[in-house]
This record gives C-alpha cells, sequence and structure tokens, in this order.
C-alpha cells in the first residue's frame, strides 16, 4: 500500500485505481514522524538548468531512477 520512490526519495500510498495513481506523503504513516524533503523538485530544477526536457528527453545516466 505503500511506494517508496528511491531516484527522489519519495514515499506515497499506492491508489489502487488500475493505474499508476499515487499520493505522496511527508509524514510517516505509522509514527508520525516528518520525511526527509523528496528531490524530485531539485532534480528536475538541475535537469531545467542544463536545458533538458525529462518529459521529452532521456536523462543523463545520474538522474536516472536511483541515480
Amino acid at each position: 500500500m505503500i511506494r517508496f520512490g528511491a531516484g527522489c526519495q519519495e514515499c506515497g500510498l499506492i491508489v489502487r485505481d488500475g493505474g499508476a495513481s499515487g499520493i505522496a506523503v511527508g509524514f510517516c504513516p505509522w509514527c508520525g514522524q516528518g520525511l526527509p524533503e523528496p528531490r524530485r523538485d531539485r532534480r528536475l530544477g538541475e535537469l531545467e538548468r542544463r536545458g533538458i526536457d525529462p518529459w521529452e528527453e532521456e536523462a543523463p545516466a545520474g538522474f536516472q531512477h536511483g541515480g
């Protein structure tokens, strides 16, 4: 029911709608402790700074899942 995205360090609740939907969470669902800030915005900002559109182009190796 919970998914962890290693590449962006994001934790989320899986939405069982037949697709890949999820709801990002910022706190541990068991203890309530705050989770680290996801890396997604920082990673996307760095790609944009390099002139790379992550939705249209393949990201460099260091930016791919788990990188």
